[in-house]
């Protein structure tokens, strides 16, 4: 019987393995474009919820602008009142899209006053909204990201740039806002130009 010596046997293994590498085995989650967690799920439903909530605050806010006389502002608001429901539907279709059950619309956070001391007072409540509603979509972004959701992150990351523009927008609205005011300028004036502002 023949035998091959270990320090023999080791070589022809090395030098075999240069042509025949190891298979390496990957670790991966294989979720598929239609496969969605039930947590992921679950925060998609409460979003497109406070896009609807945020919809309706600026509904509210455009009939508190109406009662001002503050057209500009009112139909600025009655604008993005709109749009936000958009942006509800965007995500409840995409749930419908991808066969998940269990969509509703359902009430989120707390009725609010909407009783303002100024026109200032109102659009910094708009803008401190978005910034608590991207704060809820980049906690979502992570959780796509953790699950390796890459459908769910596709979809979020539009809703992303969306809220830096809304953002930036409410933003400059607002600091034109407490300008004019600290100046003593008159609002009425500076009305006029926010409707055509950018959303």
């Amino acid at each position: 019987m023949n035998y091959i010596r270990p320090r023999v046997y080791s070589s022809m293994l090395s030098y075999c393995s240069r042509f025949h590498p190891p298979t390496l085995k990957l670790h991966t989650k294989m979720i598929t474009a239609m496969h969605i967690s039930d947590t992921m799920l679950s925060g998609l439903i409460d979003q497109a919820n406070r896009e609807l909530d945020s919809s309706n605050d600026y509904l509210s806010l455009s009939l508190w602008f109406s009662d001002q006389e503050l057209p500009g502002s009112a139909t600025w608001c009655r604008t993005h009142s709109e749009e936000e429901r958009t942006h509800a539907l965007k995500i409840f279709d995409h749930i419908v899209k991808r066969r998940a059950k269990g969509a509703l619309v359902k009430p989120v956070g707390t009725t609010k006053p909407f009783n303002f001391e100024s026109p200032a007072d109102a659009w910094e409540f708009a803008m401190k909204s978005e910034q608590n509603n991207s704060q809820e979509i980049h906690k979502l972004m992570s959780l796509a990201r953790k699950e390796e959701d890459w459908t769910s992150d596709t979809l979020l990351q539009w809703f992303v740039q969306e809220q830096l523009e809304e953002e930036s927008a409410i933003e400059d609205i607002y600091t034109n806002a407490v300008n004019v005011l600290k100046t003593k300028g008159l609002y009425r004036q500076y009305d006029e130009k926010i409707k055509h502002k950018e959303h």
